[in-house]
Parts: C-alpha cells; sequence; structure tokens
C-alpha cells in the first residue's frame, strides 16, 4: 500500500490491522517486502503506475495524518488536533510532465548530520532535520514511512529501497521532505507551548513561486526556488503521478496536512515542489 505515514499513535498494534482489507493477491513492492505505504490516511486508491521509465505494479496509493489527530474519532486527542481547516488558493499546480530521473540511479542520501536542517525564511522555518528510511515490512504487510520525530522537525525519506523515488539534496532526484501542521495532544516549540498548538510546517500555506528553501546537509548549502503550492485531496489518483518521483532536475517535495478534520485526520495534503537554484 502507498499511504502518508500516520502518527505513532494512530499505528495499529503489533499483530493487528489498520482496518484496511488487504488486496488477494497483492505482490510486493519493489525493494521486497509488502507494499509501500506512502504518507496517508485510510482512502487507498488502487494503483498500478509508470513513475518515468519504471513501472511500479501492485502498490496502493492512498494518502500521513501530519496533523497531530489519532486517528480515534471522538477521542480528547482528536478534539486537540485539526487547527488547519482553511484550504489556499492554489499559487500554482505541480508539473505532471516534468522530465524523470532513470531508476537506475538512486539519488537519496545514505545518512544526515546531527546539524543538518532546513531553512524558509518566510514564514520562519529553522528546524532540524531527522533521518528516516523507508525499509519494506520484512513480514510482507504495508509500510509506512515514519513520521517526523515531533511537532518541530521535518522528515527527509531515503526511499532507497524503491527504485525511481525520491532524491537527496546535492545528489539529484526529488527529495521528499514531511513535517506536522499542529501537534495533537502534545507541546510544540520544543515543549514551551501547550497543546493544541501549530506545528514546523503550519505557514507552509503561505509560500508562493519564487520564495526560496534552503536545505543544509552534510556541510553542504542547497537553495530551492519553489514552483508550485497546492493542496491535493487524500484520496486524490493524483498520489499515483509524479509527486514522490525521482526527478531529472533536482527538486524537492514538501507535505504537510490541510482542510477538513475528521476522525483524528485531514482530507487534503498540501504540497509544495521546488527546483535547485544554487
Amino acid at each position: 500500500m502507498v499511504e502518508e505515514p500516520r502518527p505513532e499513535e494512530e499505528r495499529p498494534p503489533e499483530g493487528e490491522t489498520s482496518g484496511e482489507a488487504p488486496l488477494e493477491g497483492e505482490p510486493a513492492a519493489a525493494g521486497g517486502g509488502g507494499p509501500l505505504a506512502l504518507f496517508g490516511g485510510r482512502l487507498p486508491v488502487p494503483l498500478v503506475a509508470a513513475f518515468g521509465a519504471v513501472a511500479i505494479v501492485g502498490i496502493i496509493l492512498a494518502v500521513v495524518v501530519l496533523g497531530g489527530g489519532s486517528g480515534n474519532g471522538g477521542s480528547q486527542e482528536s478534539e486537540l488536533a485539526g487547527l488547519a481547516t482553511d484550504v489556499p488558493t492554489p499559487v500554482a499546480t505541480i508539473d505532471p510532465n516534468r522530465e524523470t530521473l532513470s531508476p537506475n540511479v538512486n539519488p537519496n542520501l545514505p545518512n544526515l548530520g546531527a546539524g543538518d536542517r532546513i531553512v524558509i525564511a518566510k514564514i520562519g522555518v529553522d528546524a532540524p532535520l531527522t533521518y528516516k528510511p523507508v525499509v519494506p515490512d520484512p513480514n510482507g504487510g504495508t509500510t509506512y514511512p515514519p513520521n517526523p520525530d515531533g511537532a518541530d522537525d521535518v522528515a527527509y525519506y531515503d526511499f532507497s529501497a524503491y527504485p525511481g523515488l525520491g532524491g537527496g539534496p546535492g545528489i539529484g532526484g526529488n527529495s521528499v521532505f514531511a513535517g506536522h501542521v499542529d501537534s495533537g495532544k502534545k507541546p510544540c516549540k520544543n515543549g514551551s507551548v501547550p497543546p493544541p498548538c501549530t506545528a514546523v510546517f503550519w505557514d507552509l500555506k503561505l509560500l508562493q513561486v519564487g520564495d526560496e528553501i534552503e536545505v543544509r546537509v552534510n556541510g553542504g548549502v542547497f537553495r530551492y526556488s519553489v514552483t508550485a503550492n497546492e493542496s491535493v485531496a487524500a484520496n486524490s489518483d493524483r498520489w499515483n503521478g509524479p509527486i514522490y518521483t525521482a526527478t531529472a532536475k533536482e527538486s524537492l517535495t514538501l507535505i504537510s496536512c490541510i482542510g477538513a478534520f475528521s476522525a483524528g485526520q485531514y482530507d487534503r495534503r498540501l504540497v509544495v515542489t521546488a527546483e535547485r537554484v544554487g
């Protein structure tokens, strides 16, 4: 399955399922293990899609609850999330025809350093990056990319196990990052602001074409210029397209949540793309 990552508290206990019925005869995704669940909630969309030259067969693309909700409708925790209910007008839409990188090239970073950060001066983001490899489930189950560690960090996803996806700053492809929009029952600003409160990507919706995003990794500083900022429905079949694909021109993608909040999750995802300029 391909879904967005979900908060730790929303994931089912070991030995239980998420409530999504498995597809009979569903093959494993590339890289071994089970199908990939990329950035998602509970709304699977069948996928047999070609990402550039590589066809990823037998994956279901749904969509992470990057707000702070638990996914348990009516719980106290759910009531503390759901702050980002406004849906902005798209600044520019994602180019569905971006040239893709050969799946034989792996542009993903193998690690991050302790001081690596993402800086978006316009919206006051200066956040640590956390390294999150997307590892296929060894038991053949659905793989969920790990969530950021909290409300104040931004996850960088290493898709090395899935050829044709992802990228790394300074290497190439499409570097994929995710951050929370609110914190649910957890505090923000390094524990100084009690919940409910806004998280690191709260103002992501304010970014305009041409705004600068800076990524500092492994001693290098890489600058990107925003090319699109739009919201995508959690159950949209557009998740089958190029949002996660490794691009021929070095780029990055930032993902958070937005929209109507119900049963512990948002119904849309805010997606910002940018291309490297320095």
